[in-house]
């Protein structure tokens, strides 16, 4: 390591150092912001089911407080994962059908309020694999999967594909929204990076999922990547390895 890299590796594990601790700080309190404000929003629908300004209200900040959480998580997932102190743990899972499944019911009900098709695509049987399935499905999946759903119009459709390809498995999250232009899509996996707010498609976030879910498939030896022959929407492409222990790429 020459010193210009060894310089930018101490910038950035201080800030990794000052980001964690100022998102340790904030989860107790917004633990109590999420939980008090969920007790008297079911408290306002039971005894006043027709104030909807107040109930509204409430709907919003225990919204922000679970997306800010989600903020706090990310963080702290990025900096431990930048600091080697994140590591995944793979572990044989015997049918990851059941795993796809699960995580697309996740979103079954937003995906069902904002008028989206949501599926599943099983293209071949696939076999066993050796992951960390409880991190692909949060880091990697649920951001994915999450995405498309702020950026697909009412009416739109999200398909999840999958296909076991000799060693590998691909996954494809595919979108009917207004896609990523070509001079964006080198920067969106990059450390807090958002596409241009001129573009069609602004991503109105932290810039640190589409970068997390580059580091967790890196970590179980694959690789993340957006489909550039796709006509319509976006399509991202994740490649993995059956064994995240015998890494391919």
């Amino acid at each position: 390591m020459n010193h210009k890299q060894f310089s930018e590796q101490a910038i950035i594990e201080k800030h990794n150092n000052i980001l964690s601790t100022i998102s340790h700080d904030l989860k107790s309190p917004l633990v109590a912001i999420i939980g008090f404000s969920e007790i008297i929003l079911r408290e306002m629908l039971e005894e006043s089911p027709s104030n909807s300004k107040w109930i509204h209200m409430l709907q919003r900040i225990s919204g922000a407080g679970r997306d800010m959480s989600k903020l706090v998580e990310s963080i702290l997932a990025m900096a431990k994962m930048e600091a080697g102190k994140e590591s995944v743990e793979p572990e044989w899972v015997a049918e990851p059908e059941k795993e796809f499944h699960e995580a697309l019911k996740t979103f079954e009900y937003e995906a069902k309020a904002k008028g989206i098709g949501l599926s599943l695509e099983l293209k071949s049987h696939l076999p066993a694999v050796r992951w960390d399935i409880t991190k692909l499905r949060y880091h990697v999946l649920n951001n994915l999967v999450s995405n498309a759903l702020k950026f697909t119009p009412p009416g739109g459709r999200i398909t999840l594909g999958v296909q076991a390809a000799d060693e590998i498995v691909v996954i494809k999250v595919k979108d009917t929204g207004p896609g990523i232009p070509k001079e964006e899509r080198e920067r969106i996996f990059h450390r807090f990076e958002q596409i241009n707010l001129k573009s069609q498609r602004a991503f109105k976030g932290s810039g640190l999922g589409l970068y997390n879910a580059h580091l967790f498939v890196k970590q179980h030896g694959g690789r993340i990547y957006l489909d550039a022959s796709a006509v319509e929407g976006a399509v991202f492409i994740i490649e993995l390895p059956r064994d995240a222990l015998k890494p391919k790429f």
